[in-house]
């Protein structure tokens, strides 16, 4: 069960979730538990992840198709990999009544933002990006607390400001924390403070590998670094086509200070690493 304690309410009777993954599953699992949850519809290409959502409680129901789904629907969520959000958003607000708010949860918002525009319905999409996820896929591993305390990123166009209350709101009722933020800012951040950390695991897990180093060897410190390295490919493919130059430049900067660390160790300067290790020891409780 959730731990957060009389969550605000949300404007929302029914919610459409398209996508039954960790993300889709969790939103729709934590808003089962709701004192008034509202009516929640999801769908899922995977048959199976439709069946496992119903047979939980964790949605209300589970059409065939997602036209189905979005039928009445006062919110649309789509849950699904960037490209697919990007390619669905048109259909989805055709068939979606006019007064439905649209989001996603995509961690990239420029390319969703494009599309919007391009569908003509940038006055009923407002974008969202939870700060939460999993390296595990799939309905399995969907837990109510996913979004607990968790950042949730706010991207809308001038049009879309009377929506974007609303949205707060039900990102709220889930217990997650709302910040709105400008598209192309949004994705610089992210490019820097997600999807960095993400190929410094990946290739930190290959140097490993490379070593001869399994995964059980590693201490609690190594686990950590390296989870991330399990996060589904097909996912981040879509994420790395579409990167911002920061990711490419912070990637750099990488190579650089690991290389200036390399120097100072096999150059024995030590004083020149505690100053290093020393400044960072209190970074991560500077907020």
């Amino acid at each position: 069960m959730s731990s957060v304690q009389n969550p605000p309410e949300h404007p929302y009777g029914r919610v459409a979730i398209l996508g039954l993954g960790v993300m889709g599953g969790s939103l729709a699992c934590r808003l089962s538990e709701l004192k008034r949850a509202p009516d929640v519809v999801g769908w899922s290409r995977k048959r199976t992840e439709r069946e496992n959502a119903v047979l939980s409680g964790a949605i209300n129901s589970a059409p065939d198709t997602w036209l189905e789904a979005v039928a009445d629907a006062d919110l649309v969520v789509l849950a699904t990999p960037l490209r697919v959000t990007c390619q669905l958003l048109g259909p989805v607000s055709a068939a979606a009544p006019e007064r439905a708010t649209l989001t996603d949860v995509a961690s990239l918002k420029c390319p969703v933002a494009k599309a919007a525009l391009a569908a003509g319905v940038t006055d009923r999409w407002v974008g969202s990006h939870p700060m939460a996820g999993s390296e595990d896929s799939g309905f399995k591993a969907s837990r109510p607390d996913l979004y607990n305390e968790a950042r949730v990123w706010i991207v809308a166009s001038s049009s879309a400001k009377s929506k974007v209350l609303g949205l707060k709101s039900f990102w709220e009722s889930v217990g997650a924390e709302p910040r709105v933020i400008e598209a192309a800012d949004h994705d610089r951040l992210v490019a820097i403070a997600s999807h960095l950390p993400q190929l410094t695991a990946n290739a930190l897990a290959s140097i490993l590998a490379e070593r001869g180093v399994i995964a059980e060897e590693l201490g609690p410190g190594g686990r950590d670094m390296t989870r991330l390295a399990a996060s589904g490919v097909a996912m981040w493919r879509d994420l790395l086509e579409e990167s911002p130059p920061e990711l490419v430049e912070g990637l750099r900067s990488l190579s650089e200070a690991t290389k200036t660390i390399a120097d100072q160790i096999e150059e024995g300067d030590l004083d020149a690493l505690e100053r290093l290790m020393r400044s960072t020891t209190t970074w991560g409780r500077s907020t």
